[in-house]
């Protein structure tokens, strides 16, 4: 590739004399001359030059002035001064204006040949850093939803985004100038295969085509994919539409949530539990749905202590009996209560301890009646009942036990006083469910009890501390998990519990249990006998 060197030298045999000598560099080089100021100005305006021989006076001016004013206008390329003069008088004015070496006269071949030669060699590395970079750029614009899911993951994570980070995110658009339009979508197939994120690999690239290039896509959790607009949008309806079209065309269900706008991607940590909840729990009334999202209040999860986690989760369940007003459940939590004692090597001297532990967990049952409004000389009369037999002498486990479930239904007996009316609710509510598991929704069930939806989901959050429709999955993995027990298929499982689509059933199951349905049912022993 040839280059062009341009010659600025007032003096017509020395400037003949140096595009001579520049002819036999064994580089092809395209050479011309100026011999003034604004041959030089005019001549890299329109030629634009990759190495200029610079005499610093010539008629006209000083030529660092003219390169200032080139430089200011764009000019990139290489400077080499040539002059008799001495070159400290200039160097600081050189320095600032980018010049590369500095040649006095008489100028020797070898030094005018290496000068030429290293700036064509850092002409050849910056072209090839500049085509990297190009290179790097597309990458990354092609690239522009990864980058998004970087930036998604760090955010919720609450990790400090970078500042390398923020400049990608800024180069392909995804740091809002002004707003981002939030759309979460779930995607799922028709097939009957168990795990199947094909459904999702589709949606993307047909919405990437659908939806115009100022769109990012994230894939996210349980088949749902994160949708911004970093452009003006007409309405979320239209959107909505062009997705359901693409849906149809590709045998895709698929729900759509719009979330509103955002401002600062710190938001999206605030909107995104309301909108997986959201599009959760339209799963359950169905599909073809385009929903208004709106944030839901926040379910804080209770932590025990992992020094006693398997006797607290077993007492954990006796809790949501009594609170849920399900003996099932109550009944449940005891007998797993008691076989983990029965597999605890329990000395004599280790009855107190365990009798103490017991002390706890009905001071622990005490504070869940008042809670629940029971009545309170109910309360009080069974108080007084524990504290009168903690002072009786207990010699065996078996006491221990006894006393305990005795306690338990006495305490059982408060809670059919409850008086608060919520609680009430939520029971006939919780009823419900488990009469209806296969087709209850947040809408039903919310008219069964006469409240709106939204009011029912805050009292699920207030009274039991859980989202519905975690009460809606804990249920139906239940059920489900006893219906695979008993030889019912993957298929026949998924729609008695409610759930038509087997994939995301599968993921559903996997995520809670720690195996896929068939996996969970291979594993029960009882099954691989054949009895």
């Amino acid at each position: 590739m040839s280059r062009k060197i341009l010659v600025v030298e007032d003096e017509p045999l020395e400037r003949r004399a140096l595009v001579e000598r520049l002819k036999s560099f064994p580089v092809y080089l395209e050479l011309d001359e100026a011999s003034n100021t604004v041959d030089f100005e005019n001549k890299v305006r329109s030629w634009n030059p990759d190495v200029v021989l610079l005499d610093i006076k010539v008629p006209g001016g000083n030529t660092l002035t003219s390169l200032g004013k080139l430089r200011s206008e764009g000019f990139q390329g290489k400077v080499i001064i040539v002059t008799a003069y001495d070159f400290f008088e200039y160097a600081q004015q050189a320095v600032g204006l980018n010049v590369n070496a500095f040649l006095v006269k008489p100028i020797k071949d070898e030094a005018l040949c290496d000068a030429i030669g290293k700036a064509i060699d850092e002409i050849k590395e910056a072209n090839r850093t500049s085509q990297q970079l190009l290179r790097l750029k597309k990458f990354i614009l092609d690239n522009k939803n990864f980058v998004a899911s970087l930036m998604m993951q760090s955010i919720i994570n609450g990790e400090e985004i970078t500042e390398g980070l923020k400049n990608v995110a800024r180069e392909v658009g995804f740091l809002p100038t002004r707003e981002l339009h939030v759309f979460g979508v779930v995607a799922l197939g028709t097939s009957d295969v168990e795990e199947n994120q094909w459904p999702q690999l589709t949606l993307l690239g047909e919405l990437q085509r659908t939806l115009g290039e100022s769109v990012f896509l994230v894939p996210w959790v349980h088949y749902i994919t994160l949708i911004f607009f970093n452009a003006p949008l007409e309405s979320p309806e239209t959107v909505a539409y062009k997705v359901f079209d693409m849906a149809l065309q590709n045998d895709i269900h698929c729900n759509i949530v719009y979330m509103g706008k955002i401002r600062d991607l710190n938001e999206i940590s605030e909107i995104l539990p309301s909108l997986e909840e959201t599009l959760e729990e339209s799963i359950l009334e169905g599909f073809g749905n385009f929903i208004y999202g709106q944030l839901k209040p926040k379910v804080e999860k209770v932590k025990t202590d992992a020094g006693q986690i398997d006797f607290n989760e077993s007492f954990s369940v006796v809790l949501e009996g009594i609170r849920d007003g399900q003996l099932q459940l109550v009944n449940e939590g005891v007998n797993r209560l008691f076989s983990l004692l029965s597999q605890c090597e329990v000395t004599r001297a280790n009855v107190e301890v365990v009798r103490l532990l017991f002390g706890g967990y009905l001071g622990q049952i005490c504070q869940l009646l008042l809670d629940l409004k029971c009545d309170e000389e109910a309360i009080k009369t069974w108080a007084r009942r524990q504290v009168r037999d903690m002072m009786i002498p207990v010699r065996s486990l078996v006491d221990l036990k006894n006393m305990f479930f005795i306690s338990l239904e006495e305490a059982w007996r408060v809670r059919q006083s409850v008086k608060d009316p919520e609680l009430v609710l939520i029971q006939k509510a919780l009823t419900y469910i488990e009469e209806n598991l296969g087709e209850a929704n947040l809408s039903k069930v919310a008219q069964h009890v006469y409240v709106s939806p939204s009011h029912l989901s805050r009292m699920f959050g207030r009274v039991l501390n859980k989202r519905f429709i975690d009460v809606i999955k804990e249920k139906r993995i239940e059920r489900a998990k006893k219906l695979l027990a008993m030889g019912y298929n993957v298929t026949e499982t998924a729609s008695a519990v409610g759930y038509e689509n087997i994939a995301y059933f599968s993921t559903l199951f996997k995520e809670m249990v720690g195996y896929s349905p068939s996996e969970y049912k291979k594993s029960l022993p009882f099954l691989k006998d054949g009895t």
